[in-house]
C-alpha cells in the first residue's frame, strides 16, 4: 500500500517509454484511417499527418460497389471462421490426448510434433505435396497444410496437464469416457486457451498472404490480402494512363482496404484480451 501512494523516481523512465511505444504504435493505424477518410486531393498531396483533412467517403463506396472487394472479403471470412474452428478442434482434441499420463505414444507424438518447430521440408516439398493431394487451387489448399501449429498444440497441451487430474478420475468413476472428461469438464474450463487459440488462428487465416499466392491461382478464391497486393503494387504502373479523378481515388483506395482489411480483427481482440493474457502465461510458463 505505501509503495502505491507514494511517488518512485524510477517511474518515470517506464512511463515515458510506455507512451513512446503507444505513441508509435498507434500513430500509423491512426494515419491510416486519417488517410481513407480525408479529401482525395490532401491524399495524393500527402500532407495529412494526424488528423483527416476534408471528409470523402468515395474510397469506401468504390469497395462496396467493387465485386471483387466484395468477393476476396467474403473469401477472407470464409478462410478465417472455418479455418480457425477446425483448427481449434483438431488443437483442442489433440493436445488433450497428448495431455494424457497413460496415453501410450504421448513421448513420441510430442516429439514428433516438436520437431517441425526446428526442421521444416520447405516450400518445395510443401508445394509438391498441395498438388499430389489434389488442393492445389482450391479453399483447402489454405487450410489443411497449416491445421495445426506445434506451438499453439504446445501451450494447449500444457494448459490441460496444470488442470487437477483428480477431476477426470472422478468421471470416470461415474462411468464416464475420454470424450466425457474432454467436453464436460476440461472445455468448460479452458475458456483462457480457447480464446487464445481462436485468436491466433483467427490472426494467421485473416492476415495469410504467402500461401494464397503460392497455392490459388483462380481469383475467385483470393483473400482480401492478395487484392491489396494488387492495387499497392500495380496502382503505381497504372497511374500514368489514368485521369485524374481515377488517380485520385485510387491512391486513396489502398488505405480504405487496408482499414477494412485491418478493422474486424481488431474489434476482435478486446473482447477476448482477458482470456488471452491468463492463457498465454499459463500455457507457456507449465
Amino acid at each position: 500500500m505505501k509503495r502505491k501512494n507514494r511517488f518512485v523516481f524510477s517511474d518515470i523512465p517506464i512511463t515515458v517509454v510506455t507512451c513512446f511505444i503507444i505513441i508509435i504504435t498507434l500513430y500509423p493505424v491512426i494515419y491510416v484511417v486519417s488517410m481513407s477518410f480525408s479529401d482525395p486531393a490532401h491524399v495524393l498531396a500527402r500532407d495529412v499527418y494526424l488528423l483527416p483533412k476534408g471528409f470523402s467517403l468515395k474510397a469506401y463506396r468504390m469497395i462496396l460497389d467493387n465485386e471483387t472487394v466484395l468477393r476476396s472479403f467474403a473469401n477472407t471470412l470464409w478462410y478465417t471462421f472455418v479455418g480457425a474452428a477446425m483448427s481449434v478442434t483438431l488443437t483442442a482434441t489433440t493436445a488433450f490426448a497428448l495431455s494424457r499420463r497413460r496415453f501410450f505414444l504421448r513421448k513420441q507424438l510430442s516429439f514428433l510434433m516438436t520437431l517441425t518447430m526446428f526442421v521444416s521440408g520447405g516450400l518445395i516439398p510443401l508445394y509438391m505435396l498441395v498438388q499430389k493431394m489434389h488442393l492445389y487451387n482450391t479453399r483447402w489448399s489454405i487450410i489443411l497444410p497449416y491445421i495445426i501449429s506445434a506451438y499453439n498444440l504446445i501451450i494447449t497441451r500444457s494448459f490441460f496437464e496444470s488442470l487437477p487430474e483428480e477431476m477426470a478420475e472422478a468421471v470416470k468413476i461415474d462411468g464416464g469416457s475420454e470424450w466425457t472428461v474432454m467436453t464436460r469438464i476440461f472445455c468448460p474450463l479452458s475458456k483462457p486457451i480457447i480464446s487464445v487459440l481462436i485468436l491466433f488462428y483467427g490472426v494467421g487465416y485473416w492476415n495469410s498472404y504467402f500461401a494464397p499466392l503460392i497455392f490459388l491461382s483462380d481469383g475467385k478464391l483470393q483473400p482480401i490480402q492478395l487484392y491489396l497486393r494488387s492495387i499497392l503494387i500495380t496502382s503505381e504502373v497504372q497511374a500514368s494512363g489514368m485521369g485524374l479523378d481515377a488517380i485520385l481515388m485510387n491512391e486513396q483506395m489502398k488505405y480504405a482496404v487496408i482499414v477494412v482489411a485491418c478493422f474486424p480483427i481488431m474489434i476482435l481482440y478486446p473482447f477476448i484480451q482477458k482470456y488471452f493474457e491468463k492463457g498465454v502465461l499459463i500455457g507457456a510458463v507449465k
